[in-house]
Parts: structure tokens; C-alpha cells; sequence
């Protein structure tokens, strides 16, 4: 089948990264000019908060802030929204120290506005990263990084807004070092060399990883679900392409850690039915377990695929695994993985939505669309505890 004639929307935003690059990093860094110095010199609890993507957009940005303000105690964490709204304490007497940082490219989601409102009325900080001045959650925060992205014709399943929300993230982390005086003042500079270049290498291979995702969908399209399995920052990437199998291809799709893979899901029904795509790169922690998954997967007659950062032989991979390598971080940015290393699992999406006719978020006809409900994400209730 010729890939030329597949060509489709999500593909098209993965592609144009490259493009929105430098834009995108000049808005974030005119964003960040409306945080103040001198909220982020007292910060030492950071919380980061959102739905769906959003939400892994925080998990991936955790390494970062470890690395370039994780001092004297410092403490950041990713949690879900609903907990964030709902249900996690603030510590007594530590309120004027943390920060919740709500995270929504829309700004839209009652949840995040409702996680914000309650950070307020505890007496913590609250930041509102988001591409909307005048979102719920821009009005809601007290302080708002808008991250000024590049006009898009496809906005579709929100991939470059995955991209700015993580590219936003960094450049907190390492502007909230440099105020501590953690870090060098030319540590942002760098920083956003080393995202150019990142970006870049990505550029150059990826008709090669495109290619790829394009014969593995020929495999995967009749799938009856599929597995993503990532190990910390990792469980990010995962996440992310298991959202983009449900929201392009209306699959199920689950993400999952190696270990609790092998606990779970290993034991599910037609296991040569089910794809299952792991993440992680060749020197992370959890390498020997990522190989064990990959030969009980592939054993039982998964179709498996390892994105990593190495090649197959390299990595340990059984022979009956597809490898797609993905370039490498720059030196001393290997915290930097997540910010592109879903693309090839969305091009993977992206096809097998196309090759079964399936419409983004489903057509007019479904029953998502005709229950007479619709989602409510914009309009549920606020409960503040």
C-alpha cells in the first residue's frame, strides 16, 4: 500500500514540530517574563496538575525540575487532577512555600479551575501554564505562563500542545534554578539549544520512523486494544500514544508500568490481537525488566515494538521484537526523552485511524455524539473540600 496516499492530520502535526521549534520556545520565554522571580526563590514543593495529557505533561516534567532546582529539601510531584481537586492536603504552615501548577493548553477543563480554586483558598501559590489569557484557568491562577503557541490549520489531539506544555515546563524548571541560584544564568540559553537540537535530529530521521509506523499499522489496525508500557518519566510517553490509540482510533488502549504488566495484563485473552509498545531508553534503570517484558510479550504471540534509543542487538531485544530508534538527548539532557519520543507511537495511531476510516473523537453517528449528553468536562460541577 503506498504510504503517500495516507497521509493525515496527526502526521501533519508531528511534522511540523520542527517548524513551530523556535517560535514556540520565544513565546514560552516572553510567557515565563509574567512569573516572578521572587514567587519562584521561595517555592520548595512544587505540585503539577491536569487531565489527560496535561496530566503526563507533568510527569515528564519532574526530572527536569530535579535537576536544575531540586535543592535543600525541594520536593515536585505529578498528580491527577480529580486528586488535586479533591482530595490531596497541603501541608500546615508550609502553604506560602508550595505551588500547584495547573497545567491546560485550553485552559477550559472545570477540573483543573476547581484543582486551582481550592491551592487558593489553602493559601498555597497557583500557576496556570496554558496557551488561553483568558481561559478559566488563566483567571483562576494567580500568576499564568501562557506559552503563546504558534497558530495551527489541524489542531486535532492536542500533540503540539503536548509539546508546548513540556517545552513550558523546562523552561520553569531551569528559570526557577537559575533565580535560586542554583544553576547558571546561561542555563536557559542552553537549555533551549539543546530542545533546537533535539528537535532537529528528530527532523532528519523521520521519514525512517515514519515508514515504519506506517507497516506496523498494516499489522496492528484490527488490534482489539493495545498495551503501552513506560517506566517513570517514561509512563509519559506511554500515556500519551495510548491516548492518542483511543481519541484518532477509538482503540482501547491501556498504559501500564513493565512490572505491572507482567503482574496483569500478561494473563489477558488473544494475546496475538493485542499490540504492545514499550518506551524507554537503553540506559534507563529498569532495562532488564523492560527485556523481561519484552520476551514474556513475545512469547505468548504479542506484536511488540520498543522505542529506544539504541538499536535492537544493543538494547537485548528478542529478535521478534520491531525496534524503532529514536535519536539520542544531547549530553547532560537526558531528562529531555519525553518531550518527542511519542512521535512515533502517534504516527502509529495516526495510520490506523486512517487505514479504518475512523474520525478523530468519533463521528456524528456515534453514540459519544448522539447521547444526548455529551462530554462534561466543561461544565461539571465545582465541589471545593
Amino acid at each position: 500500500m503506498d504510504k503517500a496516499m495516507h497521509d493525515n492530520q496527526l502526521r501533519r502535526q508531528c511534522m511540523d514540530i520542527p517548524n513551530m521549534c523556535e517560535a514556540q520556545l520565544r513565546g514560552i520565554r516572553q510567557g515565563l517574563e509574567a512569573v516572578p522571580d521572587q514567587l519562584l526563590k521561595k517555592i520548595r514543593k512544587v505540585i503539577f496538575t491536569g487531565c489527560g495529557d496535561s496530566y503526563f505533561a507533568g510527569i515528564a516534567a519532574v526530572p527536569a525540575f530535579k535537576k536544575y532546582a531540586g535543592a535543600f529539601a525541594s520536593s515536585f510531584e505529578a498528580v491527577r487532577c480529580m486528586d488535586a481537586a479533591r482530595y490531596i492536603e497541603y501541608e500546615k504552615g508550609q502553604e506560602d512555600s508550595t505551588l500547584l501548577v495547573g497545567i491546560s493548553a485550553s485552559g477550559s477543563p472545570v477540573r483543573v479551575m476547581e484543582a486551582l480554586r481550592r491551592a487558593n483558598q489553602k493559601g498555597c501559590h497557583t500557576l496556570a501554564v496554558t496557551n488561553i489569557p483568558d481561559s478559566r484557568a488563566a483567571k483562576e491562577a494567580e500568576y499564568s505562563l501562557i506559552v503563546n503557541t504558534p497558530p495551527f490549520p489541524e489542531p486535532g489531539p492536542g500533540l503540539r500542545n503536548y509539546f508546548a506544555s513540556i517545552s513550558a515546563l523546562f523552561l520553569l524548571a531551569v528559570r526557577m534554578g537559575v533565580v535560586k541560584g542554583y544553576c547558571s544564568a546561561e542555563s536557559e540559553d542552553e537549555l533551549c539549544r539543546a530542545i533546537s537540537s533535539y528537535v532537529d535530529s528528530y527532523k532528519r530521521e523521520f521519514d525512517r520512523m515514519d515508514a515504519l509506523m506506517f507497516d506496523m499499522a498494516e499489522k496492528w489496525k484490527d488490534d482489539i486494544g493495545n498495551e503501552m508500557i513506560g517506566d517513570a518519566s517514561m509512563y509519559a510517553t506511554a500515556a500519551f500514544v495510548g491516548a492518542k490509540f483511543v481519541e484518532a482510533a477509538g482503540k482501547m488502549t491501556n498504559a501500564v508500568d513493565s512490572e505491572n504488566w507482567c503482574h496483569v495484563n500478561y494473563f489477558r485473552h488473544n494475546p496475538e490481537r493485542s499490540g504492545v509498545m514499550m518506551i524507554a531508553d537503553n540506559a534507563d534503570h529498569n532495562h532488564s525488566r523492560m527485556v523481561e517484558t519484552m520476551q514474556q510479550a513475545s512469547k505468548i504471540g504479542r506484536s511488540c515494538i520498543l522505542i529506544t534509543d539504541t538499536d535492537g542487538e544493543d538494547y537485548g531485544a528478542p529478535a521478534s521484537v520491531t525496534v524503532c530508534t529514536v535519536p539520542g538527548t544531547p549530553k547532560g539532557f537526558e531528562f529531555l526523552s519525553p518531550l518527542l519520543n511519542y512521535i512515533p507511537g502517534t504516527l502509529l495511531a495516526a495510520y490506523v485511524a486512517f487505514l479504518n476510516g475512523e474520525v478523530y473523537f468519533r463521528a456524528e453517528d456515534s453514540p459519544q455524539k448522539r447521547s444526548g449528553v455529551g462530554s462534561t468536562i466543561g461544565d461539571s460541577k465545582v465541589v471545593i473540600f
